[in-house]
């Protein structure tokens, strides 16, 4: 079988796979180009996390959480809390994850598919383009992108992707590796009382300690039963990889970005914890996600005095790539080569 697309209607979406019939990636274009499934079809594994309102056309408004189905969104020009934008109050994951994506090329052929999206924000003056392209028998999606300020002035922004792992994937078998050198805590305030971690904690990645004095090595996925909800951050990236594997079923998932781009990995953690609205204890998912810094403070809410931002000039285009790659058949990965072979590890 070679690749193909196969576009079909969801909860009242229109939707775009692309597959190669061993993996295979959907993508919500009008709704923020939002990635809602991604699957290795040969073990029937989902790797993308569902929330428990899931994906709805008659969600009651554009506030994010109001209408936030799980899956892969992308945080932009902010991330995090509402903040200000020079004036613009921009609210809770930025402005495209609410924005309609536009499809304005799709390629196919036995080897090879693609499809190319774009949108403009309306709050803040920038283009987006976005080509999700996916190869036969690979195991290995790649997502290219291109941001443009449009404006006269430079700009920051705080630019980051969200991928929500979960499904028949997550579990307590589940272990992070990476190379890199710290994992510190935040705070969400929303979940402070199911919070394993004080705020403003430090380790030496992958270990950290908890309220009750205990190392915890947070590369280990706690099961559902722990009831705890935590936002932590990894940083010091030696190699711009991170990888997720499920050592039970022997299958998982990597992530491989460009540090110098995106310094960050924001390490959510919803480990049944998270009361009140929206989860109230329903969800079970983490989310490793690749940003250009830090999430902000909550005091912190002008994108000014927020750290981590990167700067585009007027006219400015800058242009990123990550690649997902999925296999099989190993219970850790030592490391990643830059052409995204995946070393086992001993």
């Amino acid at each position: 079988m070679g690749c193909e697309i196969i576009e079909r209607t969801i909860a009242g979406f229109q939707t775009v796979t692309l597959t190669d019939g061993e993996t295979s990636i959907t993508i919500v274009p009008k709704k923020g180009g939002d990635i809602i499934s991604l699957r290795d079809e040969k073990t029937d594994t989902e790797f993308l996390w569902t929330s428990p309102q899931g994906l709805r056309a008659d969600t009651p408004s554009k506030n994010f959480m109001d209408n936030y189905e799980g899956g892969w969104h992308e945080c932009f020009p902010t991330g995090g809390p509402a903040m200000n934008y020079r004036g613009a109050s921009i609210g809770e994951q930025g402005e495209v994850h609410a924005s309609v994506w536009s499809v304005i090329d799709v390629s196919e052929n036995q080897n090879e598919v693609s499809i190319t999206l774009e949108t403009t924000t309306t709050k803040t003056p920038f283009y987006l383009r976005k080509k999700i392209t996916l190869r036969n028998r690979v195991s290995a999606i790649e997502i290219e992108e291109w941001v443009t300020n449009e404006s006269s002035e430079t700009l920051p922004v705080l630019w980051g992707h969200h991928p929500a792992l979960g499904g028949n994937f997550l579990d307590a078998q589940c272990k992070i590796d990476a190379l890199a050198k710290r994992v510190y805590s935040g705070a969400l305030p929303e979940n402070s009382e199911t919070a394993q971690f004080a705020p403003e904690v430090s380790g030496v990645w992958p270990h950290l300690v908890n309220k009750r004095g205990e190392l915890i090595d947070v590369s280990e996925v706690a099961g559902p039963e722990s009831r705890t909800a935590d936002m932590l951050f990894i940083d010091g990236f030696q190699e711009g990889w991170v990888a997720v594997t499920n050592r039970e079923r022997k299958v998982g998932i990597a992530l491989l970005f460009d540090p110098a781009m995106f310094s960050t990995m924001w390490f959510w953690q919803m480990y049944g914890g998270g009361t009140g609205y929206p989860w109230y204890g329903r969800a079970y998912t983490m989310a490793l996600g690749p940003f250009t810094g830090a999430l902000p403070d909550s005091p912190a809410a002008n994108i000014d005095a927020v750290a981590g931002t990167r700067l585009i000039a007027g006219g400015e285009t800058v242009h990123a790539r990550l690649r997902v790659v999925l296999y099989r058949g190993i219970k850790g990965v030592g490391r990643i080569t830059s052409d995204g072979v995946i070393v086992p590890r001993i």
